[in-house]
């Protein structure tokens, strides 16, 4: 069986009682950073240690042969990112593809979402959204992109680096108009939590002359 387990965003008191549980169960549990979960579970008090597997972007495809592998032999085996929900702009779905075609089986932990909890904490209508991941670091993509999303009804949801914050402001402005509203999530559900809402001009300015740090998502209609 194949386990898709969520992992805390930030707060490692959000990780939930099943996962915890199950830490202890797998035989080999895929990551992006072998070294950052292992200190993850350490500090969870996880004794009996899963093989911990490298599993990021480049080395996914070649991991997906190995990890079906494992799974055929019986084996229990996880899979996490280094925070958040597995699968979503992270590595993971060939190898769920995989298993579905092979008949492997296949659940969810689920947990904590950068996504979800954005929108929880924006303010901005949240009964239809869309996810569109990180954009592409070239202005003209990244434009292409936020123009197509633009008809489309309901909030959009974006990760970002926090130094390319200011340039998404201006490319969202440039694209939506000053009318848009905006709610840049940083560092949620860490001590130093912070959620900045209004008109993409207010929040533009607001932010203007502050360096960035932290992880960032941001949502805006």
């Amino acid at each position: 069986m194949l386990y898709i387990i969520a992992t805390p965003i930030g707060n490692s008191g959000d990780l939930g009682a099943r996962a915890l549980t199950l830490f202890e169960e797998l035989d080999v549990l895929l990551c992006e950073d072998t070294k950052r979960t292992g200190l993850f579970l350490r500090a969870l008090g996880v004794k009996n240690m899963p093989k911990l597997e490298s599993f990021y972007d480049e080395v996914e495809e070649e991991k997906v042969f190995l990890a079906l592998a494992w799974l055929k032999k019986g084996l229990k085996v996880g899979l996490v990112s280094n925070g958040g929900t597995p699968l979503l702009s992270d590595p993971g779905w060939r190898l769920v593809e995989k298993c579905r075609r092979e008949k492997i089986g296949v659940t969810s932990i689920p947990g904590a979402s950068a996504v979800i909890n954005a929108l929880v904490l924006s303010g901005l209508p949240m009964g239809r959204f869309c996810f569109l991941g990180f954009l592409p670091k070239k202005k003209t993509a990244r434009l292409k992109i936020l123009k197509n999303y633009k008809e489309i009804e309901g909030s959009k949801v974006v990760y970002e680096s926090p130094f390319r914050l200011k340039k998404l402001l201006r490319d969202l402005k440039d694209v939506y108009g000053d009318g848009l509203k905006v709610a840049v999530c940083r560092e949620m559900t860490k001590k130093f939590e912070e959620v900045t809402t209004g008109l993409v001009e207010e929040v533009t300015v607001e932010l203007e002359n502050r360096k960035i740090k932290g992880e960032v998502t941001v949502v805006f209609i």
